[in-house]
């Protein structure tokens, strides 16, 4: 079959290796086919009733991305409620906040800009997000399940299927500790909270305590432990296998996506998080916390720069892609400051600290695990990546996103106007500005 009419960019990559188009696979296409088998089992039905040259269109494949990213929004909005659905919360302000909030992730500049394209992206993040809001309804089979689904759009998301075990074990661990019989034993009038480092210190005490003393009740913490995240195991077993067998997590070819310790890249995501949630991270009272928190704890300043130095200077890695691109913005954020003032990466160190500052305090309400979990799944999602592409922070920012407690309408005001603002330019440049490379007559035009 095939399709006719305009198509931008990279859609001619991706449609004209489609299943629905060509019974032969493509080996330049990395990821797994489950963009391509949806597409197909919701376009095949109007293929057989309207014709191949109506339903088999630039249209007809944009509009499932369409369809997923309004998924999306009710999956945004059921979870934000969920997360933060309190006894003594006002519904109407609560519904109210939850409304505006999923209508405004529903906008965030990057996803709203791939709805528009066949690109993986918006599917990925729509299975993302349903599972995670299967596993905060504690419908682990259907999350599990979702997790898979996702995979089938971009396997690393097998990172986040990680962390849903890990949010699962972690509600275990804190049971665990809650109801533990040395933590009744101690002074209930003692109600002040513990540090994270006071309940991390409790967990190890805990646990040593029970390895040494009574390791029939540590085989049962693991025993639960296994048990909740049990469909989550499941499904890590599956991708290992496929793993395995595909001798590697990239289908197709792999010459350009080799794994490496792109340590920086956390504070590339650090600084787009900041940015684009800049009314919630940016405050005065914020900065001067984060100045006073500086100075009493010098020893771990000092320590968090020199180390902080040594992995940019040692671990920076630059992707062909990332300096031959040039329809990419990242190309012109590498390009025009990183690579033309190279002190400039070692000047931004104090912003990386600031910034992880930030993201700390504004979740200073979870508890140490979930912080550990989200903190590992981070790392992993972003880390072996050695390009630089904001793509792969769409769903760490979303789910950070979601995790941040109301403040107040003027920061939700603020946000809505960010987005809007780099909507507008990126939907701009990309319609009005296009240009050509060379002597090839295909338009190229600006893009994330």
């Amino acid at each position: 079959m095939g399709c006719m009419g305009e198509i931008m960019m990279d859609q001619i990559r991706i449609q004209t290796r489609a299943p629905l188009f060509s019974s032969q696979w493509d080996p330049m296409i990395t990821t797994l086919p489950g963009l391509y088998l949806i597409t197909v089992g919701i376009l095949k039905p109007f293929i057989l009733l309207l014709g191949v040259d109506t339903a088999c269109s630039v249209a007809g494949l944009r509009l499932i991305n369409i369809l997923f990213q309004a998924g999306t929004f009710y999956v945004l909005r059921a979870i934000y409620k969920t997360i933060h659905s309190t006894p003594q919360a006002d519904n109407k302000e609560a519904d109210k906040v939850a409304l505006v909030t999923a209508i405004t992730l529903t906008f965030f500049p990057l996803l709203h800009f791939f709805t528009f394209l066949y690109y993986t992206d918006p599917g990925s993040t729509f299975f993302v997000l349903l599972m995670y809001l299967f596993h905060l309804h504690g419908n682990k089979t259907l999350a599990a399940f979702m997790g898979g689904m996702s995979i089938l759009f971009r396997q690393t998301n097998i990172v986040w299927v990680i962390f849903m075990a890990g949010l699962s074990a972690a509600d275990v661990i804190q049971d665990w500790m809650n109801n533990h019989a040395h933590v009744k034993k101690k002074d209930k009038t003692q109600q002040a909270p513990l540090t994270d480092g006071q309940t991390f210190q409790s967990f190890l005490k805990l646990l040593f305590g029970d390895f040494k003393h009574a390791p029939q009740k540590l085989l049962r913490l693991i025993g639960c432990v296994i048990m909740q995240c049990l469909y989550y195991i499941i499904t890590m077993v599956l991708f290992g296998l496929f793993v395995h067998l595909n001798k590697g997590i990239v289908v197709g070819d792999r010459s350009q996506h080799e794994a490496c310790l792109n340590f920086p890249q956390i504070f590339y995501f650090v600084s787009f998080t900041v940015l684009f949630l800049g009314p919630y991270m940016i405050r005065p009272s914020r900065i001067i916390n984060f100045i006073l928190f500086s100075v009493n704890h010098l020893t771990l300043t000092v320590g968090f720069l020199a180390i902080s130095y040594a992995i940019v200077n040692k671990y920076t890695y630059v992707h062909l892609y990332l300096i031959s691109d040039n329809r990419h913005y990242t190309f012109y954020v590498w390009s025009k400051i990183y690579e033309r003032l190279p002190q400039i990466r070692y000047a931004l160190i104090p912003s990386y600290y600031y910034g992880i500052f930030s993201l700390l305090q504004t979740m200073k309400y979870k508890n140490v695990f979930w912080k550990l979990v989200f903190i590992i799944c981070l790392f992993a999602s972003t880390i072996p990546q050695k390009l630089l592409e904001f793509r792969y922070f769409i769903l760490p920012y979303l789910l950070y996103r979601l995790n941040v407690r109301f403040v107040s309408w003027k920061e939700l005001a603020l946000e809505v106007l960010i987005y809007f603002t780099v909507n507008v330019f990126t939907i701009y440049m990309f319609i009005a500005k296009p240009f050509k490379w060379g002597d090839n007559v295909d338009l190229q035009r600006f893009m994330w």
